[in-house]
């Protein structure tokens, strides 16, 4: 099981690969700035289109189409692994973000969605998974992640209310080969039914009296399969909100709590994180005597981590006949 999470490290990685493909979109999205006022995320996603499509969106010069276009023949005939395309990308996106004077908070860190991958893949050992939603999906870091990390073919579906983050999402998603299906509007309007897994990495609320993310899991919930687990990354206070007991028989009706981990606060020092993970009700799905708690030490602390993922993982298989 630490081998598994050696992956974090990407040593089958060409940095090379990395290099060359963040140069390419780095200096359109540049050039697009400086020529058109295009901010840095809109020009990341203009290299994406040219790539995949062979088209853009804005209305530029000739010469500067013809410009764009020589940086497309520069790496069309280079292999790229996807988590090396992944990588340089999520590079960009940092970049973006601070382009923009947007934290780079609401970019989910690598090493959390490869753990989350982890648990997913422990969790669904005997069961289907076909199908992942992120219902605030942003740029797709966290499903991408977790889709990579698994090695599976899975569909992504993801929800946003911003239509650059979620055209940035269908794009790089196609970038990695991974089907999916993007939609542009608000999440508590999206509903659909069937999805085996469910993930997300809830932003930052600050309206006390109307916590979204309550909502969101609620309404989500319903197009869980049954016996389908919901991830959400979630703050320290998440059960301490105006509205949570009503939340929790919410829940109670649909699901149970699985599991709460409570993650190092070396990953998020402003505002300390949890994983929330909701197992939904269904024929043969009971809750468990006692659910998975668990403090997660830092990443870094190799030994600390190794025991605790020790500990998660005699947990998960002492009740594997309960998971199925």
């Amino acid at each position: 099981m630490v081998l598994a999470l050696y992956y974090f490290c990407g040593d089958f990685m060409d940095k090379k690969n990395i290099e060359i493909f963040y140069d390419y979109f780095d200096f359109i999205s540049n050039h697009l700035y400086h020529e058109y006022q295009k901010t840095y995320l809109e020009g990341m996603n203009e290299a994406f289109s040219l790539l995949l499509d062979d088209k853009t969106e804005g209305d530029y010069r000739e010469e500067d189409i013809l410009l764009l276009r020589e940086q497309k023949e520069k790496i069309i005939d280079i292999e790229f692994h996807p988590e090396e395309v992944r990588k340089s990308v999520q590079l960009g996106l940092l970049k973006g973000y601070k382009h923009a004077y947007l934290s780079n908070a609401q970019i989910t860190p690598d090493t959390l969605g490869l753990f989350m991958g982890y648990l997913i893949k422990k969790l669904y050992n005997k069961r289907p998974l076909e199908s992942i939603l992120d219902p605030l999906v942003g740029t797709g870091n966290l499903g991408y992640s977790i889709i990579n990390y698994l090695e599976k073919d899975i569909k992504f579906y993801g929800v946003d209310d911003n239509h650059l983050k979620c055209s940035l999402s269908r794009n790089i998603g196609d970038l990695l080969n991974i089907e999916n299906e993007m939609f542009y509007q608000d999440t508590v309007s999206y509903y659909d039914q069937g999805f085996d897994c469910i993930v997300t990495d809830m932003p930052l609320f600050t309206d006390p009296d109307d916590y979204l993310p309550y909502k969101v899991i609620n309404h989500h919930l319903d197009g869980l399969k049954e016996g389908g687990y919901f991830f959400s990354i979630i703050d320290n206070d998440f059960f301490e909100k105006s509205g949570s007991e009503v939340f929790k028989k919410e829940i109670d009706s649909k699901g149970h709590i699985f599991g709460l981990i409570k993650l190092s606060e070396t990953l998020f020092k402003a505002t300390p994180k949890s994983i929330l993970i909701i197992r939904k009700k269904g024929v043969n799905v009971e809750p468990l005597k006692d659910f998975l708690l668990v403090d997660l030490p830092s990443f870094t602390d190799v030994h600390n981590f190794n025991n605790t993922l020790n500990q998660i993982e005699k947990w998960i298989d002492t009740r594997e006949d309960e998971l199925i």
